[in-house]
């Protein structure tokens, strides 16, 4: 059985489509994640760190993270209870297993045990998976200093942009 010219075509169309869709950066092993547009969420939580995109952890945990804002890893981030509920449900909304998830937020879903709410995102197995390759000393570098320094590599990060071919390495 040869390759006849209808077969060859629709070969030929579907590579045409798949340069496409890698030109057009689809193919990425990481999307892009809707960016924090909450104007509570960004100015409280982003006073002092990244406003990390909510599709970045399930809702268990955003649940989580808000109930214990007392302790917000060494800090008491307190707030009154109108602006916490209306940030957590903004960040349960958009969360990685939110009806409102991208098939790319919904990987990120699936990395988390059922019965884990993880308050990191670094704590998370699509997280370890993605940066398998980087070496501990890697994140002590003065231009990274954490793992929660996405921008440090990722450039675009708060455009939501995580795709692999935008990783930027600062020098050592």
């Amino acid at each position: 059985m040869g390759v006849t010219w209808k077969n060859s075509g629709i070969l030929i169309l579907g590579l045409i489509l798949a340069i496409f869709w890698i030109a057009a950066g689809q193919a990425d092993d990481i999307g892009s994640l809707p960016m924090p547009r909450d104007k509570l969420y960004v100015e409280e939580c982003g006073a002092c760190h990244t406003a990390y995109a909510p599709g970045f952890l399930p809702a268990r945990s955003w649940v989580r993270m808000m109930g214990e804002l007392e302790r917000h890893f060494g800090e008491d981030a307190s707030l009154d209870e109108p602006q916490s509920l209306a940030i957590q449900r903004y960040l349960t909304d958009l969360a990685a297993d939110s009806q409102n998830g991208t098939p790319f937020m919904r990987r990120l879903a699936a990395s988390v045990p059922a019965r884990a709410a993880p308050q990191r995102i670094t704590e998370t197995w699509f997280f370890a998976y993605m940066h398998d390759e980087v070496p501990a000393s890697f994140w002590t570098r003065k231009k990274i200093g954490t793992k929660a320094n996405c921008i440090a590599c990722h450039p675009r990060a708060n455009a939501g942009s995580y795709a692999e071919r935008e990783v930027s390495i600062p020098p050592p």
